[in-house]
């Protein structure tokens, strides 16, 4: 076999291996060519996933003379016009409002218009009708299936298999402008995910951050069952790392062994640039137990919030977005030009309890389980972006909504069920808000909701007027690939109409 041969090969293995494992891994093992970049400026780029398919019918409601068909149709879900927090968004004739629960992106939306609505977006293999669809024509395959549509909107490629994300793609893209930097250009708060799965660049994991656990890099030598560690008996974490330097005869020993061991070097890289250690390379920490933090996060997110049921409760997306701070506060030292991150909040499939934990007797909808996560997102997103701003960041941080699908405008009783269109929230302060974008043509930046009307695929299940392609080239293109790259992070752009991104963002 020539040397060519093995070096291909190895690269095949490792990028394998790294996808089984889940391990957090150096971005720039495998270096090539790339054509995106060098860079002069930074950005960062924040994908937020709403997983189970968020009702967002819910989140942006119709005003005015459109609500009785909105209200019509939802029945005991509907959000009455009297609590809905009204939102400029510049639509002759046409008033909306906000979730209850969104008071600070309804304030940013009315206020520095820094918060943009991307309506009506799903997955789509090319512009579809409604004719198209009740014959069938050229349709996502699965539509409505909870994993396949996830999958579908993190590749942004449903009519090929799920090899690569389009967040992975573009990392790609724009690894090489990252230099020599040990840290990969994606940083995963959420565990490892499809949308970050390039070709070559594999996303580096951290933990989000909690009151309780304030380091985002954890070390074999600071969990519990080492607390009696000793300089007198074999220090775990060096027996733990020895480990993975041992030789070896077996390709895949090797080769894991060799992955695991940067994977560590990484870690306990990322642990000496965002906290101050003492002698065994742990956090330094006060008689309150803070950790000494070389890039102090402040003011600290919400990571705690009351619930619809009265009590407090963890908010995860604030805690991983306070991670995402983390990364970004030490962006000089880490040397890198462009980050992409994922983050993630969980729950959002509300078929039959949509009012559970409700504390509103007369109109339960207002609050209960959906209000509280949207509460938990209004909350994290709100102060992120206000920390972002507080650190002069804003114009080089984009934070995004992404969800499985809508859900249909009709009620089951408890909740809604599957449905396909579905909006999104784009913050930042490179981001053209106060404003709705998404419609086929100007005026229809927002769907007619209402059963029958011409988006109506059934049951009030959107049919999408953007595709996930012109969603996400937008951001591709905001992070520097050019025209023609775009078709390399979406290969099927061509077939829609907005194939240079869209207006959304400066």
């Amino acid at each position: 076999m020539h040397i060519a041969d093995l070096h291909h090969d190895r690269r095949r293995f490792m990028k394998m291996m790294s996808l089984a494992a889940g391990t957090p891994m150096m971005g720039n093992l495998m270096q090539a060519a790339y054509a995106a970049g060098p860079f002069n400026d930074y950005r960062a780029l924040v994908c937020v996933f709403l997983f189970g398919g968020n009702d967002a019918h819910n989140m942006i409601i119709p005003l005015g003379a459109e609500h009785a068909g909105y209200a019509s149709g939802r029945g005991n879900l509907a959000i009455p016009q009297a609590n809905a927090l009204p939102v400029s968004a510049g639509l002759s004739g046409r008033a909306f409002g906000f979730h209850p629960s969104l008071t600070g992106l309804a304030n940013i939306f009315n206020g520095s218009r820094k918060l943009a609505c991307v309506n009506n977006v799903s997955v789509l293999l090319q512009p579809t009708t409604l004719t198209q669809y009740n014959n069938e024509v050229n349709l996502p395959p699965n539509l409505f299936s909870h994993s396949d549509m996830q999958s579908h909107w993190q590749t942004g490629r449903a009519d090929a298999p799920a090899e690569t994300g389009w967040g992975g793609r573009l990392a790609d893209l724009i690894e090489s402008a990252n230099g020599s930097s040990q840290v990969s250009v994606s940083i995963t708060a959420a565990g490892q995910s499809l949308f970050q799965k390039g070709s070559n660049v594999v996303a580096y994991a951290v933990s989000g951050w909690s009151n309780t656990r304030s380091t985002i890099v954890r070390r074999l030598r600071s969990y519990r069952s080492w607390d009696n560690y000793s300089p007198t008996r074999p220090n775990p974490q060096g027996v733990f790392e020895g480990q993975f330097n041992v030789p070896r005869f077996n390709k895949l020993e090797d080769q894991w062994g060799d992955m695991a061991a940067r994977a560590l070097a990484t870690g306990e890289f990322v642990n000496a640039t965002l906290y101050n250690l003492d002698a065994a390379g742990n956090p330094v920490r006060d008689a309150q137990s803070n950790v000494s933090e070389k890039f102090p996060i402040s003011p600290t997110p919400p990571v705690t919030f009351i619930n619809s049921s009265g009590a407090s409760q963890s908010n995860r997306l604030a805690g991983q977005l306070r991670s995402v701070a983390n990364m970004i506060a030490a962006r000089d030292v880490f040397g890198v030009k462009r980050q992409i991150f994922f983050v993630s909040l969980g729950g959002f499939d509300n078929h039959g309890d949509q009012f559970r934990n409700s504390n509103n007797a007369t109109t339960p909808i207002l609050s209960g389980l959906h209000a509280d996560l949207l509460k938990q997102l209004d909350q994290a997103l709100s102060w992120f972006y206000d920390w972002t701003v507080a650190q002069g960041l804003a114009n080089n941080v984009t934070s995004f909504t992404m969800s499985d699908f809508g859900r249909t405008l009709t009620s089951n009783g408890q909740g809604s069920d599957h449905g396909w269109g579905c909006h999104n929230f784009v913050l930042g302060g490179a981001v053209s808000g106060g404003a709705f974008y998404g419609g086929p043509n100007a005026g229809q930046e927002f769907p007619t909701v209402a059963l029958g009307a011409n988006t109506d695929v059934g049951q009030g299940r959107l049919l999408p007027t953007t595709s996930v392609d012109e969603y996400g080239a937008t951001f591709a293109k905001w992070m520097g690939a050019s025209n023609s790259e775009l078709n390399t992070v979406f290969p099927n752009l061509s077939r829609f109409a907005r194939n240079t991104g869209m207006s959304f963002l400066a």
